[in-house]
């Protein structure tokens, strides 16, 4: 119970940031490295990088709480534990995590910090970007530099969502070509009657802010990890395309 206490503790400090809409406060989760080193059964350290050209700062002492990623499969995405940076190196961050059982991390695992960073437009990508989350065309070239992130406005966002969805519709229209078979009727969904690749080539950019705002609502499986834009699009797709309700 008292681990559980402490999580929700640490968890409320950081929702009551993040939610203050002028703040500049930002959590973001950053994969640690394979650099771990136990100091006792209770506590291990773990690094982080965060390069120099990112424009927020990590401070001594300010809070970090670590968890799973969702990788090959693995659903486990439960918490490790929870510490703070006790040493800063360049480009590098160390943090003792307190950890609640005596399952050591691995390299891969999200810690999960408050950042301070300048104004900036807050674009759906950024909240995307906030989870380590990393898109991809169907080559696997990036859409862009997470630095960009913080130099978007209105119209860089709309021109960078525009080759967002030219990739799905490019993706779609290859697909029907070299797999006709599997090109399985959608049912539900924003594309309910659709065949999938047609659904595909005919994706708006509105279609696919709603898609984001779902990776964001639930970020679960796709955080810390690299994904193909179309690939994890079709997927929600066939899923009858779920999305988040607002008042």
């Amino acid at each position: 119970m008292k681990k559980i206490a402490t999580s929700i503790v640490v968890l409320f400090l950081f929702i009551n940031g993040y939610s203050q809409k002028d703040s500049v406060e930002v959590l973001f989760a950053y994969r640690i490295t394979n650099y771990t080193v136990k100091l006792n059964d209770s506590v291990t350290i773990v690094q982080v990088n965060k390069p120099g050209l990112l424009p927020v700062s990590i401070n001594e002492k300010q809070i970090g709480i670590l968890k799973h990623r969702y990788e090959n499969g693995n659903l486990d995405t439960n918490l490790i534990g929870w510490g703070r940076c006790n040493l800063i190196k360049g480009d590098y961050y160390y943090f003792s995590i307190r950890k609640y059982s005596n399952e050591e991390p691995e390299e891969g695992d999200l810690l999960y910090t408050k950042c301070k960073a300048l104004s900036f437009y807050k674009s759906l990508l950024f909240d995307v970007n906030t989870h380590a989350i990393n898109l991809t065309t169907v080559y696997e070239a990036q859409f862009y530099d997470v630095a960009e992130l913080f130099q978007l406005n209105a119209q860089k966002e709309k021109t960078l969502l525009d080759s967002m969805v030219a990739d799905i519709r490019f993706t779609g229209t290859e697909m029907k070509k070299l797999m006709p078979g599997k090109n399985q009727l959608v049912v539900g969904g924003l594309f309910d009657g659709k065949k999938i690749f047609e659904a595909m080539e005919t994706t708006t950019r509105k279609e696919l802010e709603e898609f984001l705002k779902y990776v964001i609502a639930r970020p679960v499986k796709y955080a810390g990890n690299t994904w193909k834009l179309s690939e994890i699009f079709a997927t929600w797709v066939v899923s009858k395309s779920p999305q988040v309700i607002t008042n």
